[in-house]
């Protein structure tokens, strides 16, 4: 094959003005750029294949022929940025039953600003507010309803940190009233500070068994209700012996299983002498004693990815009925005289000789 230096050898010589060949290139150029440009016109005509006579006679057809105004009317569908606004806040049901106003919008955008002005107006609220008067100790419905009004804000935001999570009602837990009783002994003889907001996280199973003999020390009797059971640990005890809860509602998360409802609990830590809390590490805080602590209400949610499995929320009359077919029956206490009749009968020899014979066959040659 010839290189490109080969060529240089033949001279091309033309009769024509090249002038002239400059000219026609022009006026070839012009006429593909013509033509394109027509090409383009008829395809803005074609999205709307009504004629110029037909649309001005009939100008209804315009919005029902035109493409044009198919793709507007999608547009107008769409909300602006100021209709996010508009959106109605979660009415819980705890909100209903304390008549307290819901400050948690349905949208993310408004969810995100709402979490703003939450944590102003808590710093400014709480200190107010968490003050005992006569009335919250005159019985645990009162205190509940007083919790919730300080602490209300702080649950509904508790899990505004998890973008896949969707907080979808708050409702109060069904606690038996000899732990409230408990709790309540205890919240008199600590009347200094405040209860704290933690959470408790564990398996559909767990939450009945707590809300009818409330939370439990792994390996230890119960010291006033004999009918509870002895649990054993089931995730470990790294510092120390106790109920572990945390001052996190993501935090405890991680521990539920099989459920998508979350523990919303009231906790009086012990205190030293300059009022510090003890056996605090992190967002974890560890409980000596089962009624130090006690389970206010149940924080349902639901997973919004892909990722997690959303299970059924705790459901009061369904688990108690599971419960009740599950419930281990009481041991039956023989008589000894009634064993004694038992036992001459299995060991009366005319009987076995009678159930099993002996039997003679002859056998013929």
């Amino acid at each position: 094959m010839a290189s490109d230096s080969d060529y240089d050898i033949f001279d091309y010589n033309s009769s024509q003005d090249p002038f002239d060949i400059d000219y026609q290139i022009d006026r070839f150029e012009l006429r593909q750029y013509l033509k394109l440009k027509k090409s383009k016109e008829k395809l803005k005509k074609s999205s709307c294949p009504i004629s110029l006579k037909a649309l001005k006679s009939q100008p209804k057809l315009v919005k029902v022929n035109c493409m044009n105004d198919k793709i507007t009317r999608q547009a107008e569908q769409k909300s602006f940025r100021s209709d996010r606004f508009l959106k109605k806040s979660k009415i819980f049901e705890c909100d209903e039953k304390f008549h307290v106003k819901s400050t948690i919008l349905s949208n993310p955008l408004s969810t995100y600003l709402s979490k703003q002005s939450i944590d102003v107006q808590s710093n400014v609220s709480s200190s107010s507010s968490k003050i005992f008067e006569v009335e919250h100790f005159q019985s645990f419905s009162n205190f509940r309803r007083h919790f919730y009004r300080i602490n209300h804000r702080k649950i509904k935001s508790s899990l505004q940190d998890h973008p896949s999570i969707d907080m979808t009602d708050i409702r109060l837990a069904p606690i038996n009233e000899s732990v409230q009783k408990d709790f309540m002994k205890r919240l008199n003889e600590n009347t200094s500070y405040f209860p704290d907001l933690v959470y408790h996280g564990t398996k559909l199973n767990n939450i009945e068994s707590i809300l009818r003999y409330g939370f439990l020390i792994p390996n230890q009797v119960h010291p006033s209700n004999s009918k509870a059971p002895t649990i054993v640990s089931a995730n470990g005890q790294a510092f120390g012996s106790g109920i572990y809860s945390s001052h996190s509602a993501v935090y405890s998360l991680s521990y539920v299983n099989a459920t998508n409802t979350l523990l919303g609990c009231a906790a009086i830590p012990k205190r030293d002498n300059v009022g510090k809390i003890e056996r605090s590490h992190g967002n974890i805080l560890v409980l000596s004693h089962v009624s130090q602590i006690i389970p206010l209400f149940l924080i349902d949610f639901k997973y919004l990815d892909t990722l997690n499995m959303n299970y059924p929320c705790f459901n009061e009359v369904k688990q108690s009925k599971i419960y009740n077919k599950n419930k281990i029956k009481k041991l039956v206490i023989i008589s000894r005289k009634y064993l004694r009749k038992v036992l001459k009968y299995m060991n009366d020899e005319v009987r076995k000789n009678n159930r099993y014979q002996v039997r003679s066959f002859e056998f013929f040659n």
